[in-house]
Protein backbone atom coordinates (compact mmCIF):
# COMPACT_ATOMS: atom_id res chain seq x y z
CA UNK A 1 0.00 0.00 0.00
CA UNK A 2 1.57 3.59 -1.44
CA UNK A 3 1.56 6.12 1.00
CA UNK A 4 0.80 9.95 -0.20
CA UNK A 5 3.60 12.65 1.44
CA UNK A 6 0.92 14.93 2.25
CA UNK A 7 -1.79 12.90 3.39
CA UNK A 8 0.17 10.82 5.54
CA UNK A 9 1.96 14.22 7.33
CA UNK A 10 -1.45 15.46 7.69
CA UNK A 11 -2.91 12.48 9.64
CA UNK A 12 0.44 12.67 11.66
CA UNK A 13 -0.55 16.20 12.55
CA UNK A 14 -3.82 15.10 13.28
CA UNK A 15 -2.78 12.40 15.47
CA UNK A 16 -0.19 14.23 17.49
CA UNK A 17 -2.02 17.48 18.39
CA UNK A 18 -4.34 16.57 21.11
CA UNK A 19 -1.32 14.01 22.25
CA UNK A 20 1.43 17.71 22.73
CA UNK A 21 0.87 21.15 24.25
CA UNK A 22 -0.10 23.78 21.24
CA UNK A 23 3.18 25.40 21.79
CA UNK A 24 5.08 21.81 21.74
CA UNK A 25 3.14 20.90 18.43
CA UNK A 26 3.40 24.37 17.12
CA UNK A 27 7.18 24.37 17.42
CA UNK A 28 8.40 20.97 16.82
CA UNK A 29 5.82 19.19 14.94
CA UNK A 30 3.60 21.86 12.58
CA UNK A 31 6.47 23.28 10.48
CA UNK A 32 7.83 19.05 10.04
CA UNK A 33 7.09 17.59 6.13
CA UNK A 34 7.88 14.60 4.43
CA UNK A 35 10.49 14.44 1.85
CA UNK A 36 10.28 11.14 0.57
CA UNK A 37 8.74 7.68 1.27
CA UNK A 38 10.59 4.23 0.68
CA UNK A 39 9.32 1.13 1.67
CA UNK A 40 8.73 1.67 5.42
CA UNK A 41 11.40 4.51 5.71
CA UNK A 42 10.38 7.92 5.21
CA UNK A 43 12.44 10.92 4.82
CA UNK A 44 11.13 14.14 7.18
CA UNK A 45 12.52 17.79 6.96
CA UNK A 46 12.88 19.89 9.62
CA UNK A 47 13.51 24.21 9.39
CA UNK A 48 16.71 23.75 11.76
CA UNK A 49 19.23 21.42 13.23
CA UNK A 50 17.62 21.63 16.82
CA UNK A 51 14.16 20.71 15.67
CA UNK A 52 15.74 17.92 14.00
CA UNK A 53 17.74 16.75 17.31
CA UNK A 54 14.76 17.65 18.91
CA UNK A 55 12.42 15.48 16.67
CA UNK A 56 15.01 12.69 16.55
CA UNK A 57 15.75 12.50 20.08
CA UNK A 58 12.61 13.53 22.20
CA UNK A 59 9.61 12.39 19.35
CA UNK A 60 11.08 9.90 18.05
CA UNK A 61 9.16 6.71 19.91
CA UNK A 62 5.52 8.80 19.75
CA UNK A 63 6.34 9.54 15.84
CA UNK A 64 7.46 5.92 15.40
CA UNK A 65 3.95 4.96 17.25
CA UNK A 66 1.51 7.09 15.29
CA UNK A 67 2.82 6.06 12.20
CA UNK A 68 2.48 2.40 13.00
CA UNK A 69 -1.12 3.48 14.20
CA UNK A 70 -1.93 4.93 11.02
CA UNK A 71 -0.44 2.71 8.69
CA UNK A 72 -0.33 -0.47 10.84
CA UNK A 73 3.23 -1.13 10.01
CA UNK A 74 6.77 -0.85 11.65
CA UNK A 75 8.47 2.40 9.79
CA UNK A 76 11.90 3.97 10.39
CA UNK A 77 12.89 7.70 9.68
CA UNK A 78 15.56 10.30 9.18
CA UNK A 79 15.43 13.98 9.59
CA UNK A 80 17.02 16.35 7.23
CA UNK A 81 17.97 19.32 8.69
CA UNK A 82 16.91 22.30 5.75
CA UNK A 83 18.70 24.81 6.89
CA UNK A 84 22.04 23.26 6.71
CA UNK A 85 21.28 21.48 3.19
CA UNK A 86 20.89 25.45 1.94
CA UNK A 87 23.95 26.16 3.67
CA UNK A 88 25.73 23.58 1.87
CA UNK A 89 24.45 24.48 -1.67
CA UNK A 90 24.76 28.59 -1.13
CA UNK A 91 21.25 28.99 -0.57
CA UNK A 92 18.53 30.73 1.73
CA UNK A 93 15.38 28.36 2.97
CA UNK A 94 13.55 29.74 0.01
CA UNK A 95 16.04 28.44 -2.25
CA UNK A 96 17.54 31.89 -3.49
CA UNK A 97 21.32 31.89 -4.51
CA UNK A 98 23.13 33.72 -1.02
CA UNK A 99 26.75 34.95 -0.66
CA UNK A 100 28.05 32.48 1.86
CA UNK A 101 31.81 32.60 1.14
CA UNK A 102 32.88 35.76 3.50
CA UNK A 103 36.73 36.69 2.64
CA UNK A 104 39.23 34.58 4.59
CA UNK A 105 40.01 38.25 5.91
CA UNK A 106 36.75 39.15 6.83
CA UNK A 107 36.77 35.69 9.38
CA UNK A 108 39.65 36.38 10.98
CA UNK A 109 39.21 40.12 12.22
CA UNK A 110 35.49 38.97 13.28
CA UNK A 111 37.72 35.88 15.18
CA UNK A 112 40.09 38.70 15.99
CA UNK A 113 37.99 41.05 17.66
CA UNK A 114 35.76 38.24 19.52
CA UNK A 115 39.30 37.24 21.30
CA UNK A 116 39.87 40.86 21.88
CA UNK A 117 36.45 41.51 23.76
CA UNK A 118 36.42 38.20 25.68
CA UNK A 119 39.80 38.82 26.95
CA UNK A 120 39.27 42.68 27.84
CA UNK A 121 35.97 41.07 29.98
CA UNK A 122 38.20 38.05 31.39
CA UNK A 123 40.33 38.99 35.29
CA UNK A 124 43.68 37.76 34.09
CA UNK A 125 44.38 37.08 37.93
CA UNK A 126 41.58 34.09 37.55
CA UNK A 127 43.69 31.69 35.65
CA UNK A 128 44.11 27.51 36.00
CA UNK A 129 47.74 28.11 36.92
CA UNK A 130 46.16 30.17 39.92
CA UNK A 131 43.45 27.49 40.52
CA UNK A 132 43.42 25.98 43.91
CA UNK A 133 42.53 21.98 43.92
CA UNK A 134 41.61 20.88 46.82
CA UNK A 135 39.61 17.17 46.92
CA UNK A 136 36.05 18.82 46.51
CA UNK A 137 36.62 20.47 43.35
CA UNK A 138 39.05 18.04 41.41
CA UNK A 139 36.31 17.17 39.22
CA UNK A 140 35.32 20.67 38.26
CA UNK A 141 38.71 21.35 37.50
CA UNK A 142 39.24 18.83 35.50
CA UNK A 143 35.62 19.59 33.27
CA UNK A 144 37.12 23.36 33.07
CA UNK A 145 40.58 22.33 31.81
CA UNK A 146 38.37 20.14 29.78
CA UNK A 147 36.26 22.46 28.31
CA UNK A 148 39.17 25.16 28.03
CA UNK A 149 41.45 23.43 26.13
CA UNK A 150 38.34 22.04 23.64
CA UNK A 151 38.87 18.19 24.18
CA UNK A 152 34.90 18.02 25.38
CA UNK A 153 33.81 21.86 24.33
CA UNK A 154 31.09 19.95 22.25
CA UNK A 155 29.99 17.74 25.25
CA UNK A 156 30.01 20.07 28.22
CA UNK A 157 29.30 23.84 26.30
CA UNK A 158 27.99 25.63 28.24
CA UNK A 159 29.82 24.12 31.36
CA UNK A 160 28.02 25.43 34.42
CA UNK A 161 29.11 24.62 37.90
CA UNK A 162 26.83 25.24 40.91
CA UNK A 163 27.92 25.26 44.32
CA UNK A 164 29.48 27.17 47.55
CA UNK A 165 32.76 29.02 47.59
CA UNK A 166 36.11 27.96 49.19
CA UNK A 167 37.46 24.73 50.21
CA UNK A 168 36.42 22.51 52.86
Amino acid sequence: MAFEKDELIKKIKNELRPELTTISFNTWIEPLNIRSIDGNHIVFTAVSEFQKDFIENKYKPLILNTLQFITNKDWTYDVIDLEKEAKEKGLDLDGNVTNTAPSQEGKENVISSEVQQNQASLNPKYTFDTFVIGDNNEFANAAALAVGNNNLADAYNPLFLYGGVGLR
